[in-house]
């Protein structure tokens, strides 16, 4: 539809969708709801979940529009009738949003259910939109539940969550759930040069592929994010400015450091890290974005089907656990550093690598690889067991076998030390014995 000139809001807010066609990346759940409005079996309450910024509250005011355009229910509001512009603009009084964030508490459940009994005032339909409804008190849940139970006729209710698993279960069986799913980086860029197509502004493929990335999934937040950097750069936006607003490293330097890491340069990745932290860039925000990088390689060499690189799988587990170990680092890039040396060190090629005894192949016994393959799952098992004892366990990875022998590598010495006490080593004794039958000791080293 066409966008206002005269208002110069936010850009997410000029943007924000007015029919289903213009929803982004939801198309299971618009085509669901508007086959059903095509039907007239639109239920009574709906439950909106999903991340942030990807269309809940935008989808929850078009269905409130479908169902009381002068041509409706309507699979395509018409958003020129007196109603559709009513809530449009937020005027309607039929249509009443709520904050459960703010109005959490069991009085204004009770105020709601009065106002429930009363006829729609000029509308065909009462819309309650409750946003962040996992934010309700217990009380206010309870009440609210009375009303889902028995609701009065023209009346619909559409609740909206970021945490649907916080819902009480009373809440959710009596709600027609909708999931909406976080948004793809190339959805978003999709829609980011539509928009730029249709404002004052300029933006590089670069810049907006450093929002797309750094919105994780939300569409308002990369119109927000589009909106600062529009703003800073007089209507031009570059990947300089969008980096230097996020705090960002630039994506080729990113893209750099996947080739030193590819061509196993650990010197070169350690000075690229020195550099990012010299002009003050966050280890923090680095790793993130180059574990997302690293994960798009990895997806597109599986879907492609070839082998996926040792050093890719080495990167991104170590890079998973440096992302952890970055929050309370007293030297902020030495988890970043440690995870580059041990990724190398881990997949560098046979002949540099001490070699790992895989005793127990050739005589009908447990072999490492089996051992490595089933590793996941003897992890799942100690964590089900003694959660303290996969904490250690997690950190250590299966070097060798030797008959009914597991030695595991761990680096970390007080760890090792720990580890190697019996209450701990008994419990993933267990776990082998389980997986594999018959007895099991286990040998912690460096």
């Amino acid at each position: 539809m066409d966008r206002e000139e005269t208002a110069p809001a936010a850009l997410y807010r000029q943007w924000r969708p007015q029919t289903f066609a213009e929803v982004v990346g939801q198309e299971h759940v618009t085509r669901t709801l508007r086959n059903a409005l095509l039907k007239n079996r639109v239920a009574h309450a709906l439950l909106f979940a999903g991340p942030r910024g990807t269309g809940k509250t935008s989808t929850a005011r078009i269905l409130a529009k479908a169902l009381n355009c002068v041509h409706g229910p309507t699979a395509g509001p018409c958003n020129a009738c007196h109603h559709c512009r009513a809530i449009t603009a937020g005027t309607a009084l039929d249509v009443l949003e709520l904050d459960a964030a703010s109005r959490r508490g069991i009085d204004e459940m009770r105020e709601l259910r009065e106002r429930v009994k009363l006829a729609p005032v000029a509308a065909p339909y009462k819309v309650y939109i409750i946003d962040e409804a996992h934010m309700l008190t217990t009380e206010a849940a309870n009440a609210l539940l009375k009303t889902l139970e028995e609701p009065p006729p023209r009346v619909v209710f559409i609740l909206a969550t970021t945490e649907p698993r916080k819902v009480p279960v009373t809440i959710l069986s009596r709600c027609q759930r909708f999931d909406f799913h976080r948004l793809q980086p190339a959805e978003i860029r999709s829609h980011l040069q539509q928009v730029l197509e249709k404002v004052e502004g300029r933006a590089t493929p670069a810049a907006i592929d450093l929002i797309s990335q750094a919105a994780e999934g939300s569409m308002r937040d990369a119109l927000g994010i589009l909106d600062q950097v529009l703003s800073l750069g007089d209507g031009d936006a570059d990947e300089d400015t969008v980096a230097d607003l996020l705090g960002k490293v630039r994506l080729g330097a990113l893209t750099k450091m996947v080739e030193l890491l590819r061509h196993q340069d650990a010197a070169g990745a350690l000075r690229l890290v020195l550099e990012m932290d010299r002009i003050g860039k966050d280890p923090g925000l680095f790793v993130r974005d180059l574990l997302a990088l690293l994960r798009e390689d990895l997806l597109q060499t599986v879907d492609q089907g070839k082998t996926v690189p040792c050093y890719l799988m080495c990167c991104l587990e170590e890079f998973s656990r440096a992302l952890e170990e970055t929050k309370g680092a007293v030297i902020r890039t030495l988890p970043l550093e440690l995870a580059i040396v041990r990724a190398l060190r881990r997949s560098a090629p046979a002949e540099t690598q001490p070699v790992e005894s895989t005793v127990g192949d050739n005589e009908g016994g447990t072999s490492l690889q089996q051992v490595k393959t089933a590793w996941v799952d003897i992890l799942k098992a100690v964590k089900s067991s003694r959660p303290v004892t996969f904490g250690y366990l997690s950190r250590a990875r299966p070097v060798a076998v030797s008959g009914r022998c597991l030695k595991v590598s761990l680096p970390d010495a007080a760890s090792r030390g720990v580890l190697a006490q019996q209450e701990h080593s008994t419990v993933v004794e267990q776990a082998l014995s389980k997986f594999f039958g018959d007895r099991w000791k286990l040998e912690v080293g460096s």
